[in-house]
């Protein structure tokens, strides 16, 4: 007998259900078929309820959805109501609010009248865009001075100078003096007034000629490659070290010339509306750069850098024209249009091709002279690494590098040579253009001490019982020139001889040089320094020193005379680990670190009366410093109170008297833009700190003092 089970009866297609109502032989088919109606019922009926416990679910969800969406919305629109400025309709009464669209006005209590200021300030600071103002970058390129948990290079296996931790040298007022190192000067608690210190300048150059912005995938303007690092800025003044508006009694002092005007003259006649005296003069390099060291393609894209992944038409130096830091005279309109350090005119530095240019070190690579068929000869843009401005026999110098050319040891000098260019455009006789460029004949080589200095003004107190501390007074005396000199280490000081060969009889007399060193390829062209300065064994080589030394290396290019003491000054920098290895935070060095110092020569009693042959000594150092960070990385409302991991300071000079003048410092950010300032020299002359007798800056490295930063 066939059983019928009603489930899977129901699931078959091909099964006829028999009505209720029918009668058959067979009752088991009929009871089944009851059956099967029942247990169907009873399955509807609890599908039913389950169906309506479902509905019940998803209405009640729905309503906590949407009732939630109702409060925040709510809650949001009532705080964008209360955050946003008021507009009074009634001037006398602060209480009334303007409606707008009709909406419900807003009575707000005193509270909301005088507390926060709008929400909108507190927004986050836009990514810069402008060329000219200081970059944006990540997090990962400040130093991290104030960070809890600092890399071992900076904690347990760092020393600095008398065991003092790095300070900022610029705050700015509104950072934490504890955190910024207020003992720098007491007096202004790092106060950023025009007493103390001015605000960095970007100094702007102009890269159009040589490099498109416009980048074609977005067809929006993008960044620079590089903004011009490391750069030297001096005054063109004939003696800077004078107060600047004021008369001195003393004639030997304003006898003293450090920039002869007539080696400049092409500048007076391009920029009449500025006495030459207020006028600066900058170098800088444009080169690989490291603007984007450390980004992923999304940050380049999201900072705006640029998509360049070499410098665009090679390497090249700039050299600029650039406004005082202050304007002097007040009722000079045209001085008044233009800030502090801003550029009125800039140029590509050329090397004329009058002889072969490089070494035979160098697997014969070297530069062709060439003639230029409308007489003379060709001048082309050349690789003037790390450039710095000197001056010697009052004339301007830069120094640099060519390693391609020289090698990676010799720093190269040459005197520069300025050309005035009369366009069309002009008329009047205003602001035109000039040419600068260095002669490959007027080449000279110094081997081997890390980022030379040189030396070409001394000057010492003619009775140190006369000085005193209100004006710098005291009767001093410009020494004889004794040639051209290189501090080539800071520790321990290593003062040498440059010799210039025939450079200086050629720029006196305008003839050609005669062979020197058989290492120069051609016509003499490239001058050897001295052996003393190649390395004898009073040169300290890497690595070669026995007696031990710290890490410090020089930064300037020149060492600027303290008139009223006597001294020479610089500055030097530290970068830890002391490796130029690449690492995650940069190509070569990182975590910079900088002091000034002053070297002179020993006392009369100590080098048997005769000053002039006396040996340089230490004198006195400053503590370390950082330079105040400028970029504001994405998401953050300001700079932080911290240092950038490249900091490169490559230009010094004063401005003014040593005592009561400015000192101009200008500096590379991050191997991609530079930064220039003043701070007051009284601020530099309590930085530093007088050394015993004998000391060197390796006796004054500590472990730094278990202190809160």
């Amino acid at each position: 007998m066939q059983t019928i089970r009603g489930r899977k009866r129901a699931s078959s297609p091909n099964t006829t259900l028999p009505h209720s109502t029918s009668t058959g032989s067979n009752n088991n088919i009929s009871t089944a078929g009851n059956n099967f109606a029942i247990r169907r019922s009873a399955a509807s009926r609890s599908s039913n309820t389950n169906n309506i416990k479902t509905a019940i679910m998803i209405i009640a969800l729905c309503s906590m959805v949407f009732g939630s969406f109702y409060l925040s919305y709510g809650v949001v629109m009532k705080s964008m109501n209360v955050h946003q400025p008021l507009q009074f309709e009634n001037k006398g009464d602060v209480n009334t609010a303007a409606k707008e669209d009709g909406a419900t006005v807003i009575q707000p209590t005193k509270k909301d009248t005088i507390t926060k200021p709008p929400q909108t300030q507190e927004e986050p600071a836009p990514v810069n865009s402008d060329k000219c103002a200081f970059r944006s970058y990540p997090k990962s390129r400040l130093y991290g001075l104030h960070d809890k948990s600092q890399p071992n290079f900076l904690s347990s296996d760092a020393t600095y100078i008398r065991g003092e931790l790095p300070v900022i040298l610029n705050p700015l007022e509104k950072d934490d003096m504890s955190m910024s190192g207020n003992d720098i000067d007491s007096s202004s608690s790092g106060s950023s007034s025009n007493m103390e210190q001015s605000t960095p300048v970007k100094p702007c150059f102009d890269t159009t000629s040589w490099e498109t912005l416009l980048d074609q995938s977005t067809k929006t303007n993008r960044l620079p490659f590089t903004d011009g690092h490391n750069p030297s800025i001096v005054s063109l003044a004939s003696n800077p070290y004078e107060q600047q508006g004021t008369n001195h009694s003393n004639n030997n002092d304003n006898q003293h010339v450090r920039l002869d005007p007539k080696h400049i003259s092409p500048l007076t006649s391009a920029f009449p509306s500025y006495p030459l005296n207020n006028l600066f003069l900058a170098v800088t390099i444009f080169g690989n750069g490291q603007c984007k060291f450390g980004l992923s393609d999304q940050e380049v894209i999201d900072y705006n850098f640029s998509a360049y992944n070499d410098p665009p038409d090679g390497k090249r130096t700039i050299i600029a024209v650039m406004t005082p830091p202050t304007s002097l005279e007040e009722d000079d309109t045209e001085q008044q249009q233009h800030g502090p350090f801003q550029i009125l005119g800039q140029t590509t530095l050329l090397l004329e091709r009058d002889v072969k240019y490089g070494t035979k070190k160098q697997r014969g690579k070297f530069i062709e002279a060439q003639s230029n068929p409308q007489g003379g000869y060709t001048r082309i843009h050349q690789e003037f690494d790390d450039p710095r401005f000197f001056f010697h026999e009052g004339r301007l110098w830069v120094l640099y590098r060519n390693g391609p050319l020289f090698g990676y040891q010799d720093q190269i000098h040459n005197p520069v040579h300025f050309e005035r260019v009369v366009t069309n455009e002009e008329g009047g006789g205003g602001g035109g253009e000039f040419v600068a460029y260095v002669k490959a004949s007027e080449t000279v080589r110094v081997c081997c001490g890390r980022n030379i200095a040189l030396i070409s003004e001394e000057v010492r107190v003619v009775d140190d019982g006369n000085v005193n501390s209100d004006g710098g007074k005291a009767e001093v005396e410009w020494l004889p020139s004794g040639g051209l000199k290189a501090l080539t280490w800071v520790d321990p000081v290593t003062v040498v001889d440059v010799d210039l060969g025939d450079v200086t009889n050629m720029l006196q007399n305008r003839r050609q040089l005669s062979a020197v060193d058989e290492e120069v390829v051609g016509d003499g062209s490239v001058m050897q320094a001295d052996v003393d300065v190649r390395g004898t064994s009073t040169h300290r080589r890497l690595g070669s020193a026995k007696k031990p030394k710290s890490n410090i290396h020089g930064t300037n290019g020149y060492l600027v005379p303290l008139p009223s003491s006597g001294e020479l000054l610089g500055i030097a920098h530290f970068h830890r680990p002391e490796h130029r290895k690449e690492s995650n935070y940069a190509l070569h060095g990182h975590h910079y670190t900088h002091a000034f110092f002053t070297i002179a020569r020993q006392h009369r009693s100590e080098s048997g009366g005769d000053v002039g042959n006396a040996s340089f000594k230490l004198k006195r150092i400053s503590n370390e410093f950082l330079f105040r960070a400028l970029s504001v990385p994405i998401g953050e409302k300001e700079s932080p109170n911290d240092g950038d991991v490249i900091q490169f300071a490559s230009g010094l000079d004063v401005y003014g008297s040593d005592v009561d003048g400015k000192l101009v410092l200008s500096y590379g950010i991050n191997d991609c833009e530079g930064a220039v300032l003043t701070i007051s020299m009284k601020k530099l002359q309590q930085m530093l700190i007088e050394v015993e007798p004998g000391q060197e800056v390796v006796d004054l490295m500590r472990k730094a003092k278990s202190e809160e930063r």
